[in-house]
């Protein structure tokens, strides 16, 4: 090769190294990127067996998406978009150390269980992972846009788990079960025997004012 042609090679990689390196040093990254969830499919509610302090689970496939805006010198270049689907299974269980209030009235026992909770972190079935990012610059970004999106779904999740609409979505379930915990162990111990057939109904001590207001007064004591 020529020196001529040798300075010609030269002068180019040189000039690419330095683009690259511009480009990088340029780039905004302090920007995060917007998340949002959404639910794919119908969750499944599915309760658990009772006697356990686990009342109560949720199956639902869930999708994450999340946007990054790139510019060079304030001026718009693209985006990276990266989505993330994966199943998830909610967990909920009651506390049996607080006190119940276990009561009868009119042959009937009426139960005041503590509030149902979230076990957390949310179960995520990762053999089940699906992500990908896509967008102009993705070859060069896709890989950190999703690696961020994975470490922000612990906290997306763990709100969901909580949010009223989840609470209230496992509620009949956990009802369910624990009326069977009650049925099977409270009412058999040896001072429930005689009045162990009597219909069991059960609250939750975070249900709204008009549920737990339904139970007739006054109580009294079983025996």
């Amino acid at each position: 090769m020529s020196t001529a042609k040798l300075i010609v090679v030269i002068t180019a990689m040189l000039s690419i190294a330095v683009n690259v390196f511009l480009i990088r040093k340029i780039w905004h990254h302090d920007d995060q990127p917007v998340i949002r969830t959404v639910i794919t499919d119908a969750p499944v509610v599915m309760r658990t067996n009772g006697g356990l302090l686990e009342v109560s689970t949720i199956t639902s496939p869930e999708h994450f998406e999340s946007t990054k805006d790139h510019t060079i010198l304030g001026i718009p270049v693209g985006s990276t978009v990266t989505t993330l689907r994966v199943p998830a299974t909610y967990r909920y269980h009651i506390e049996l150390a607080p006190e119940w209030k276990i009561l009868l009235r009119d042959k009937t026992f009426v139960v005041v269980a503590p509030a149902v909770k979230a076990s957390l972190p949310v179960a995520i079935d990762t053999a089940k992972l699906e992500a990908q990012s896509f967008g102009v610059w993705s070859l060069f970004t896709g890989h950190g846009q999703i690696d961020l999106l994975q470490r922000s779904i612990t906290q997306a999740l763990a709100d969901k788990a909580n949010s009223p609409a989840y609470i209230q979505m496992q509620r009949e379930s956990a009802r369910a079960t624990v009326k069977e915990f009650v049925a099977k162990w409270l009412i058999t111990q040896e001072q429930w025997k005689s009045v162990s057939g009597y219909p069991i109904k059960v609250f939750f001590s975070d249900e709204p004012i008009q549920a737990l207001g339904s139970i007739p007064p006054p109580f009294v004591a079983a025996p």
